[in-house]
This record gives structure tokens, sequence and C-alpha cells, in this order.
């Protein structure tokens, strides 16, 4: 057994070292610095475990039970120190791995061709939502770009997505007027919607011939109406012609004409104006794809006049001798007369050639009829006086 101060071996049954005098202790037979080593140990742990005041106001560890300071003892060096090391290195090494990967992060987000790419990359594995997120971003960062507008108006087609893909399109058309593949594509999207009226409206802004024939199919040409507009004096009929050999649809009360308003036209009867006022025809052309012209129309005021008095000739007189008597008049019109004065009616004598004057003092009554319209030009009145004259036996 060695004393605990200085180390010496004690004698057995001694109470105090021989060399040192310190009073005898039983310690066990190990390394005094391996014995300091522990002990630290356990004053750093009693240090974080008891209150500053208790810590202030113990024993001393190193003091024995009266306040004697034990015999010193060399600290043996920390274990630790290699593990801070390593953690600091592992800690140093992640926030470079995080910088790193913020840095190239950063970079991606900014670069159009890698937008692009990953929205290929996900076309490919028909990730379509995720292509879509890539190519907005990538039209944010080059606003004007043709190519990554029409890669998304694809894949809206695709999905039958037909208005974010209509309103893609008409911005290429506006930032390229002759991009003939994107009015390829809105005349699709405008064909499944069944949206004539924005075919015409792109249609209307062309002006590139090759464009244009795009759009030929889907323009009909106005329907002609004739006679042309403005005011009669006699029922007409109208008539209607498609350039197209196109249906024709019309009405005659100012109504917009389409299948639902209006009346099919047909070549083998005309539109009748058969009574006087006003009409305003109105006709349309519908080709077979049921896309409509303009509207065309026409304007007619119908005001019935009576036939003019009838032209006698001779015009009454004096006669001595036989005279054939002609009466003419308008066209479409019958004569009527009398010879005793009364008024002719429908129901007297026709005119149908020249006729002779009857002997004695007679008044040739005449009487014009429409026979379209109806009206009369009134009677007109002749007076014929005509005798015979006699010879020479007769007079004796």
């Amino acid at each position: 057994m060695k004393c605990v101060k200085c180390g010496a071996e004690l004698k057995e049954g001694c109470v105090y070292c021989s060399a040192c005098g310190q009073e005898v202790q039983v310690a066990p037979d190990y390394s005094v610095l391996e014995d300091d080593y522990l002990r630290s140990l356990l004053r750093e742990d009693r240090r974080g475990r008891e209150p500053d005041g208790e810590r202030s106001g113990g024993t001393h560890p190193q003091k024995g039970i009266h306040g004697a300071k034990k015999p010193g003892r060399k600290k043996k060096k920390s274990s630790l120190a290699p593990v801070i090391a390593v953690c600091c290195l592992l800690v140093i090494a992640v926030a470079a791995g995080v910088s790193v990967k913020l840095y190239i992060d950063y970079k991606n987000a900014n670069s159009y061709d890698y937008q692009v790419r990953m929205a290929e990359s996900a076309v490919s594995d028909l990730n379509y939502e995720t292509a879509l997120g890539y190519y907005k971003t990538a039209l944010s960062l080059r606003p004007q770009d043709i190519s990554t507008r029409m890669a998304m108006a694809d894949l809206y087609l695709e999905r039958k997505e037909y208005d974010p893909a209509m309103v893609l399109l008409i911005e290429i058309t506006e930032l390229d007027r002759r991009n003939l593949d994107a009015y390829r594509k809105l005349i699709r999207v405008c064909e499944a919607k069944k949206d004539y009226d924005s075919i015409l409206e792109l249609a209307s802004g062309v002006t590139d011939a090759e464009i244009s024939g795009l759009f030929r199919e889907y323009m009909v040409s106005e329907p002609v109406i004739s006679p042309a507009e403005g005011e009669y004096n006699e029922f007409i009929l109208v008539s209607v012609f498609s350039p197209e050999d196109c249906d024709i649809y019309y009405t005659v009360n100012g109504d917009p004409p389409d299948r639902k308003n209006g009346t099919l036209y047909s070549n083998t009867r005309k539109i009748p104006l058969d009574g006087e006022g006003e009409y305003e025809i109105q006709a349309v052309c519908r080709n077979a794809k049921g896309i409509y012209s303009e509207v065309v129309t026409s304007s007619y005021v119908i005001r019935l006049l009576p036939p003019e008095y009838a032209t006698v000739t001779p015009d009454g007189g004096r006669f001595s001798e036989p005279v054939m008597v002609t009466i003419r008049a308008e066209a479409d019109c019958d004569i009527y007369y009398t010879w005793d004065g009364t008024d002719p009616t429908r129901l007297s004598a026709r005119y149908t050639g020249p006729v002779g004057i009857p002997e004695g003092n007679n008044i040739l009554s005449v009487l014009v009829v429409n026979r379209i319209n109806g009206l009369d030009s009134g009677v007109y009145r002749t007076n014929f006086i005509y005798y015979p004259q006699k010879t020479g036996e007769e007079t004796a």
C-alpha cells in the first residue's frame, strides 16, 4: 500500500507515512494520475448539478475535512477536443453544402434553358402540370418568347383546355403576324368551341395571303338581292342569289334572318311584294359548316298609281263615212268601253282591237284597269257623231 500524498510505500501496521507524516489512508493500487482525472470529472459533474451557493459553501474537493488541501495531481488532457473538432468540421461542411445548393437553386431558378429542359423532361414523363410550371417560369424570364408560348399552348390543347390555349396563341399572333402555325391552331380551337365569330374576327385582321387561305372555307359571301331597293309603283317580285350556292334565309319585317327567324329562300318562288306599303328585306347566306355571311338589307316602298287614261284615235269628231276607232293603254292593262255614255265596268265590252263607230251621236266611254294591282284609270269620254252621207238617189 502507498501513501496517498507522496506515494511512498507504507509499512504494514503504520498509522503515519514514514516519509511525509501523512495520516495513512487506504487507497487502491492504481495510478495517481488516473485518480486525479476521475476526481476532476466528478467535480465538474457536481458543479453542473449544484446551485452556485452550494458550490461556493461546500467542502473544496481537493481539501480534507478540516480544510487541508489534498496533495496536487497532474490533470489529464481532455479527450473531448477531437470530438469537438470533428463536429466543427461537419458543421462547416454542411454549411458549405447548403450554400452550394442554394447557389445552384438560385442559378437554376433564373436560368431559362434549365427551366425549358426540366419542362421538356416532365413532358416526356407525361407530367403536364409540372411541365406547365417550368414553362411559366421560363416565360417569366423571357416574356417575349414565342417557342415557350407555343409549347404551353400544345400542352393545353393536349388536355383540351381551349381557353388558356387560345390566349397564348393570340399572344403569339400579336408578336408574330406571320405565324402560320399559330393561326392554324387558333382555327382548330375555334372549331372545337364552334366559335365561328372569332374565326371571322381573326380573318379580318390578316393581310398575309397564305394565312388568309386558312380562312377561305369560313368566309361566306353576302347574298345579292334584286331588283335594287327603291320606290315602285307596282307590285314586284324580289329574288336573292348566293354566289357560293349556300342556303339563303330572309325576312321581310326587319327581323334578323337565320334558321330560327327567317324563311328559307327558294329559287322557284321569289319574294312577292304584292301590297302597298314599306318593306325591308334582310337576307343572309349560311354554308355547310353553319357559318353565316354578313346580313344584306334592301328597302322597298310600294306606292301603286292608277293607269293613265286610254288613248283614243281618232279622239271623237263628226263623221259621214265609216271610221275604225283604236284605243291604247299601258302595259298589263285591260280596256273596257261603252257607246251609250254609261260608265264601263269589268263586265262591259272588253277592247281587243279597233272598233267601228255606231251611227248616230254617241259618247264613247273608256275605262283602263291594271291587271296586276287592280287600279283603274277612271272613265275617259269622247263624242263621236256619225251619219253616213246619203247618195244622190237617196237625196232626191
